[in-house]
């Protein structure tokens, strides 16, 4: 098991196999999980729990949003095409239950679904566009204990439980904190805006185990919970 007492985004992380854990292959052409940026730091300090948002949030999509948002066509992902081999198909599961070590890293985190897609990328990257991305809204709610979590993990979206807490049109860069009442998984997630607020690109989340380390805790096995592109 991964642990970390301060998760930043950023930091690369290798990748191991485990076998059982995470499936990469079949499935034909189904897009990957989108790109995207949003949430800079988990951290837990004495009890509290804090989520440092990024001060420059954006997110790729293949939706047609008003061009004056978009920052730019994404980027190439540096491969020929005669030289394109990754897999595509269902990508990544495996949370609670180990498949974190071997899933697919971006930004530091493991990707639910993802896949080695540089494939599909290199096919579709005249479609896909990275725009500017406001929080809306922010939740963090708690998910269960390991046991439960591993059990039964929530897909993408808004938790139909609903949030613990919620803060509405945060700040770029804000730090949002909440208690930590309990050791076990929570989920971090924001429903994504255009700038001008004419779209709405749905929800981006973490999910992520805290787990009591002596009198403290430590923040493990952060999973990017995103629709696919």
């Amino acid at each position: 098991m991964r642990r970390r007492r301060f998760l930043q985004v950023g930091i690369a992380a290798g990748a191991a196999g485990l076998a059982g854990c995470t499936s990469f292959g079949g499935g034909g052409n189904r897009p990957p999980p989108r790109k995207s940026a949003v949430f800079q730091t988990i951290t837990v300090n004495e009890g509290t729990l804090a989520v440092e948002l990024e001060s420059d949030p954006w997110v790729n999509s293949r939706a047609e949003v008003d061009a004056s948002t978009a920052l730019s066509v994404a980027p190439p992902i540096g491969v020929a095409a005669g030289d394109k081999g990754g897999s595509r198909g269902v990508g990544a599961t495996g949370r609670g239950s180990g498949g974190w070590i071997s899933a697919p890293k971006r930004r530091g985190y493991a990707v639910y679904h993802g896949y080695d897609d540089d494939d599909w990328r290199e096919d579709n990257r005249d479609e896909v566009r990275q725009y500017d991305a406001v929080p809306a809204t922010v939740g963090l709610g708690y998910l269960g204990t390991a046991a439960a979590y591993s059990e039964d993990p929530p897909e993408v979206g808004r938790l139909e439980q609903g949030w613990d807490q919620t803060w509405s049109d945060p700040e770029a860069g804000q730090q949002l904190t909440m208690s930590l009442e309990q050791p076990g998984w929570y989920r971090i997630g924001t429903e994504l805006q255009s700038e001008n607020g004419d779209h709405n690109f749905g929800w981006e989340s973490v999910d992520f185990e805290v787990d009591q380390e002596g009198e403290g805790y430590d923040v493990e096995n952060p999973w990017k919970i995103s629709p696919r592109v």
